[in-house]
């Protein structure tokens, strides 16, 4: 009889930018599962960001028979186990095991969609919590029942963002926006891959990083007639869906002649900060 192997997930991590996948002002984590399951389907997290594991634990996925692999909205990684206990890893595994991944934002604009002032400082997401130089609020990542989106409390600088960069290679700390860092049992029984016995658990850690969407100021300029206006409100910034903004009470200082012109949603390009608030400057 010809001998299969068999793997089994250990975690996954689903990837979410609210940018990509609210419906205008429609919440993408409001949306029905069919709803949702439509706005997935054009959505890459990859269009953003990278996420790449480090030499180390390239040698350590290798040694452990894991696989590490990405699809649109997550990341799984997989672990050969034994043929007869689909709990029990072919390669044991133990709890203070790691697995630390770099995570690179690779779009210009992200920070002018993204709800979130990094000036420098690394994101730093994990399922165990660390002892730091400085004091920080510190958060350990979320899992996707969870109603929320990263903050900056994920954010580091200073000494903090010093030690957090010494999980990587000189080499590899060049470029680094982030880090992932998934110990194999985390501080809390929900956040572990594996039990105390080094099995895998029946109900797989699912985490979840979820960023949410910038909102600005809708600043409209029109050369032509001479007039600029801009909206009473905030308002957020997504790639798809739309927000009319077509009535005299959306606008501090409407134009005369409303109707006769087109007030489109604005790109994430054009985005200015006038006494620290954003703007977002659409010529019309």
């Amino acid at each position: 009889m010809k001998a299969t192997s068999l793997y089994r997930p250990v975690f996954k991590l689903s990837i979410y930018h609210n940018y990509f996948l609210n419906d205008g002002e429609v919440q993408f984590s409001n949306m029905t599962d069919n709803e949702k399951e439509s706005q997935l389907k054009n959505y890459n997290w990859q269009d953003f960001m990278n996420i790449t594991p480090t030499a180390r634990t390239k040698d350590m996925l290798n040694g452990q028979l894991m696989i590490f692999k990405s699809f649109p909205n997550q990341l799984l990684v997989v672990v050969k186990v034994s043929p007869d206990d689909d709990r029990t890893p072919y390669v044991s595994l133990a709890g203070d095991q790691q697995l630390i991944f770099k995570l690179s934002i690779t779009d210009p604009f992200f920070d002018n969609y993204t709800n979130l002032e990094r000036a420098g400082a690394l994101f730093y997401f994990s399922n165990k919590e660390l002892m730091l130089p400085e004091s920080h609020n510190f958060n350990t990542i979320h899992t996707s029942n969870q109603q929320a989106t990263v903050t900056s409390r994920y954010l580091f600088d200073g000494e903090n963002k010093g030690h957090l960069l010494e999980f990587l290679d000189k080499d590899e700390s060049i470029n680094t926006d982030g880090i992932l860092h998934v110990y194999m049992q985390g501080d809390h029984t929900n956040k572990s891959p594996i039990i105390n016995d080094g099995r895998i658990k029946n109900n797989l850690p699912h985490f979840k990083i979820h960023f949410d969407n910038q909102k600005t100021t809708w600043k409209y300029i029109h050369l032509r007639d001479g007039f600029e206006t801009e909206t009473k409100q905030e308002w957020p910034l997504t790639r798809f869906g739309y927000i009319p903004m077509d009535k005299p009470s959306d606008f501090k200082s409407p134009p005369a002649d409303l109707d006769k012109y087109n007030f489109p949603n604005p790109s994430p390009q054009q985005i200015k900060f006038i006494a620290n608030k954003p703007y977002s400057e659409i010529f019309i």
